[in-house]
């Protein structure tokens, strides 16, 4: 390891600790969900659904913690990705359970069209 990097403390095991899991998404998105936290969230969302076993059909239930750990979202720039992904139709929530929690279902069907009109008028 470079000796300038570890003499301000940067050891090789920081070093992965820090680079352990890079948050990626996809760029397409951005334009279709109106901004970068908002594609950042539904591409993640988007994973997740992937993930899932057919019987949920589509559903999955994430804390505001769990998206945090997973985007590096904060509350606030969650909650306007969600409202942006939801005014959008591309992203539909329903509370369940006692207490209650919030669950998520990307809409497939309308990420596809908003993707095929974004093509259509040279987004990219």
């Amino acid at each position: 390891m470079n000796a300038h990097i570890e003499s301000h403390g940067l050891s090789p095991e920081l070093l992965l600790a820090v680079f352990d899991m890079p948050v990626s998404f996809h760029r397409c998105l951005v334009p279709v969900a109106g901004g970068v936290t908002a594609a950042l969230m539904l591409s993640q969302a988007i994973w997740i659904t992937e993930t899932l076993e057919s019987a949920s059909s589509g559903w999955f239930m994430c804390s505001q913690e769990q998206w945090t750990q997973e985007t590096g979202l904060t509350r606030w720039e969650q909650e306007t990705a969600r409202r942006a992904l939801r005014r959008a139709g591309l992203l539909v929530e329903r509370r369940l359970g006692m207490p209650a929690k919030l669950w998520f279902r990307v809409c497939p069907d309308a990420v596809l069209r908003a993707l095929q009109a974004s093509v259509g008028q040279g987004g990219q």
